[in-house]
């Protein structure tokens, strides 16, 4: 897959994450590889990961602490290449219309449900 830059991206910074609804942050989390969830969190916005925390289901949430904590010590490199993952992952989502733009927000829509 090509990996698209910030300036082609919708989504241009981890902190616009926050005009997120919790279905979007759902949809965005469950489509992102756990290692990848943890490295962005450990570099990314502290309300914008407690809101993601706050979608995960109980046990995934749980596996992703673990590896915040064993990625603690991780380099910078591989903390913003994750975030920048995050960010592809949010504009994929745009892209099949799980998640949809209205203004500077971003609602999940329910066109996953219904299919």
């Amino acid at each position: 897959m090509e990996q698209l830059s910030v300036d082609e991206l919708t989504v241009k910074r981890f902190q616009d994450l926050t005009y997120f609804d919790n279905l979007a942050l759902h949809y965005l989390c469950n489509e992102t590889p756990p290692k990848t969830l943890a490295l962005s969190f450990l570099a990314g916005d502290e309300k914008v990961v407690g809101s993601m925390l706050g979608v995960l289901d109980p046990k995934r949430r749980e596996f992703v602490h673990k590896l915040m904590a064993e990625f603690s010590e991780s380099d910078e490199a591989s903390r913003k290449a994750a975030l920048h993952g995050v960010l592809c992952i949010a504009e994929n989502l745009l892209l099949r219309n799980l998640i949809e733009k209205k203004g500077k927000f971003f609602f999940g829509t329910q066109k996953s449900v219904e299919a």
